[in-house]
């Protein structure tokens, strides 16, 4: 549906999908958007990976202490949403009295 790479047997021009939009149901829509969606996101994390082998090859230890700091945030990130969530039932509580 989507183009996903100039190697793609399945891989059609812009063009060709423009032509066609008049003719496709929602669920071809819907499965040419998931296709170019998974594209988007394969090609981020194959850019995500270059830019992690190139700074691990210049700062020997990037990768590590990127991964590290990552875990330390995505702690400080998930007590921040257990508090919003006390808040939250606090204030229903509260209400209810």
């Amino acid at each position: 549906m989507f183009p996903l790479s100039p190697d793609d047997p399945d891989s059609v021009s812009e063009e060709d999908v423009w032509r066609s939009a008049p003719h496709m149901d929602i669920e071809q829509w819907l499965e040419g958007l998931r296709r170019f969606d998974q594209s988007l996101y394969n090609l981020t994390a194959l850019e995500v990976w270059s830019i992690a082998q190139t700074m691990d090859h210049l700062t020997p230890g990037f990768w590590n202490r990127f991964m590290e700091n990552r875990q330390a945030a995505v702690r400080q990130f998930i007590q921040r949403q257990g508090q919003r969530q006390e808040k939250r039932e606090d204030g229903e509580s509260g209400v209810e009295s």
